[in-house]
């Protein structure tokens, strides 16, 4: 955690207050159903602000609200937990704030610039994460951040799938198959940016493969 981000989000932050600070956008949403973010300068240190006020009304009365339930009982999950944003609260229904993580995502790094290092350290946060039920489920290079120290940061939970003990057996079986869909996404980023060390990628779940296969079919079907 860097830029002295505060630890707890003020009592009196609403959306008017956020109106009159300074801010920054990270980025406007991956498509018009993922929330904005940007970084929100408080009197003492930046927090991590995602709104979904922006987004159409389809977005903004269903799935968005959805979305960041997922989120919030995700980081709930992972208090404390190393390589994750600190959850500082919900503003309101449509927005969330998360402690600032000076950095930037594997998005902008190029390949080789990194050390195997870092990944066997993001491998170790991404096992970490399973350990307490949680998958992310939509692992991306967008999802991980190094920050200044070159330490990783995972984020962005909207997809994710957070299972209990005592969870029915068709939850724990998604959960395995978003796992499995993670280990196999990190192995893709470390492919990608350490080429040359032959890194191994799994192959897709059984569940992901039948989503790939529709996803083709539906698309001979429309041409």
């Amino acid at each position: 955690m860097h830029g002295h981000a505060p630890n707890v989000m003020p009592s009196s932050l609403s959306r008017e207050l956020l109106a009159s600070l300074p801010r920054r956008r990270l980025h406007g949403g991956r498509n018009l159903t993922k929330a904005v973010v940007e970084v929100v300068e408080l009197p003492d240190g930046p927090i991590v602000v995602k709104d979904l006020a922006l987004r159409p009304w389809p977005v903004r009365l269903l799935s968005g609200p959805l979305q960041l339930d997922r989120e919030v009982l995700a980081y709930r999950r992972l208090e404390g937990s190393t390589g994750v944003p600190r959850f500082l609260g919900r503003i309101d229904r449509m927005a969330i704030a998360l402690t600032y993580i000076a950095g930037r995502d594997l998005g902008a790094v190029v390949a080789g610039e990194l050390q195997a290092a870092f990944f066997d350290h993001l491998e170790q946060v991404l096992e970490a994460l399973h350990g307490r039920g949680v998958a992310h489920g939509d692992l991306s290079r967008r999802d991980v951040l190094v920050d200044a120290d070159g330490s990783p940061y995972l984020v962005d939970f909207s997809t994710s799938l957070v299972v209990g003990p005592d969870a029915d057996p068709l939850t724990r079986f998604l959960f395995a198959q978003m796992c499995r869909a993670d280990r196999r996404a990190l192995a893709k980023i470390r492919r990608r940016l350490l080429p040359g060390t032959g890194v191994e990628v799994p192959e897709p779940p059984a569940l992901y493969r039948l989503g790939s296969l529709l996803k083709r079919l539906l698309g001979r079907v429309r041409r």
